[in-house]
């Protein structure tokens, strides 16, 4: 979802982070579930589970070597020593699967960080040409200090004048609270692209569309993902906080939602905001 509807020339673009990250996290996990099957294996009894049908009944035989074809039969009375063959040679299907798995993801891994790991070897091309050469070319993607920097540029009408022209960021924003200073100069000191109060289109839940102007509106420029950054600061404040509900319900009903594409911060006279939470959330979703 684009807050911005920015666009440049993406046509070889792909979110190769998120499909890094869901590589990495399956990896992890075929691993762990290799090194659990083995460490099961290790438990079992020698052998392998025969089964035959006879007379609308199932048979189990216990084959200690592979050379006996028949095996020694296993009462009913044993049939947990039967389960336990069966998940052994299940298990060892499992390690060989997974095995198998754990090599092709290894090595589409590898290719991942040949291929897109500052920039994919095509976008490198752009990068290698000398810049007079570059003002002449349109090249197929924009590096992301490029894409951030466009980001940045756009241009927009504030429709708010605060009371106190007192609150300056460092870059000379007058934004409305000390808080949204501390935020804006977390984001600036962490180079971490963002627009102060950018309308946005939203729907109500009539039907009807409205503008909202979000506290800050920032650029992850690694994924090129826009997230909303909203503080309620006073969330003491009963009305304030049933306004801080409405205002969630709004951004749900608009497929807005804390850890997906927007990111919160609350204080109350007794918990106020501190410049420690804000870098974690600041790392924690753009960067």
């Amino acid at each position: 979802m684009s807050f911005t509807n920015f666009k440049t020339n993406e046509c070889l673009a792909v979110n190769a982070d998120e499909i890094e990250q869901q590589a990495r996290k399956r990896l992890a996990e075929i691993n762990a579930l290799i090194a659990l099957k083995m460490r099961t294996l290790q438990k079992t009894p020698d052998g392998t589970l025969r089964v035959t049908h006879s007379n609308n009944s199932v048979q189990y035989y216990h084959r200690i070597k592979p050379a006996d074809h028949t095996g020694i039969y296993i009462p009913a009375a044993k049939k947990d020593f039967a389960m336990q063959l069966a998940q052994k040679d299940y298990d060892k299907k499992v390690i060989a699967s997974a095995k198998n798995e754990s090599k092709i993801l290894t090595g589409f891994l590898r290719a991942y960080s040949l291929l897109f790991k500052n920039n994919s070897l095509v976008e490198k091309i752009f990068q290698k040409i000398h810049k007079s050469r570059q003002i002449l070319v349109k090249p197929v993607r924009l590096s992301d200090e490029e894409f951030a920097a466009h980001w940045q540029a756009l241009k927009y009408k504030k429709d708010f004048m605060p009371k106190n022209q007192n609150h300056l960021t460092a870059k000379g924003e007058v934004v409305r609270s000390k808080s949204e200073i501390l935020i804006a100069d977390t984001l600036n000191r962490m180079n971490i692209p963002y627009h102060y109060e950018f309308p946005i289109k939203l729907l109500r839940e009539n039907g009807t569309k409205t503008t909202f102007h979000p506290d800050f509106l920032c650029l992850n420029r690694r994924t090129r993902k826009e997230f909303l950054w909203e503080h309620f600061g006073r969330m003491d404040d009963k009305d304030y906080a049933i306004q801080t509900v409405s205002k969630l319900q709004l951004f749900a009903h608009n497929k807005i939602f804390p850890g997906k594409n927007l990111i919160t911060t609350m204080e109350t006279s007794d918990h106020p905001l501190n410049t420690r939470q804000i870098q974690e959330l600041a790392e924690e979703f753009l960067m």
